[in-house]
């Protein structure tokens, strides 16, 4: 079974070997779009300049399994409590977040070996706060819950009821037809005796 992730033979051929791995993130947050790397200093990618954030993000990606049932996904976020209150009101559940891996050429480095293959694509679903004891201190982290799939905002674009199919096709009764065939099968009528 081969690799089916897409992944450049550059960046198969780093693998084989002692590498430096980095994750990308991209975030639709509300207001600015975030492009996080897990090295330091700024890297160049696709054109975009990708900030270092190190350790201060940490990203888990859901295990890969058959069945419909699926793992969740997280991003902790290191941050302190003002940062989380400042961050409160704004929306960000549906909203896109992909995670790419590649490799760099020194450890926490900025320089990319090989192109990145894309690791997970999913959407916020959730929000909390994490207060956890680190090196005698707290520490606080935003704990970003993600989903995967379409979204609800993605899907609210292919879903289609029947007042959508008289608005737009006002003469057609296939609609009327197949809404009434539904509701003789599953509560069909029934003749006093």
């Amino acid at each position: 079974m081969g690799l089916t992730r897409g992944a450049s033979l550059g960046l198969i051929d780093d693998l084989k070997g002692h590498f430096h791995p980095v994750l990308l993130t991209y975030a639709d947050w509300p207001g600015e779009e975030i492009r996080l790397h897990t090295g330091a200093g700024n890297l160049s990618w696709d054109g975009e300049t990708w900030m270092g954030a190190g350790k201060l993000v940490q990203f888990t990606a859901p295990m890969e399994q058959g069945g419909l049932a699926t793992s969740e996904a997280t991003v902790r976020v290191a941050a302190t409590v003002e940062d989380m209150l400042g961050e409160r009101g704004k929306i960000i559940r549906n909203r896109d977040l992909t995670v790419w891996f590649a490799t760099t050429t020194t450890a926490g480095g900025n320089v990319l070996k090989a192109d990145p293959v894309e690791l997970f694509t999913g959407y916020f679903d959730s929000r909390t706060g994490a207060l956890t004891r680190s090196d005698g201190g707290l520490a606080h982290d935003m704990v970003l819950g993600l989903g995967i799939g379409p979204s609800a905002r993605s899907s609210a674009s292919i879903t289609h009821s029947y007042e959508d199919q008289i608005a737009k096709y006002p003469g057609d009764t296939a609609g009327r037809h197949v809404q009434n065939a539904n509701k003789l099968r599953f509560n069909p009528q029934q003749w006093p005796e």
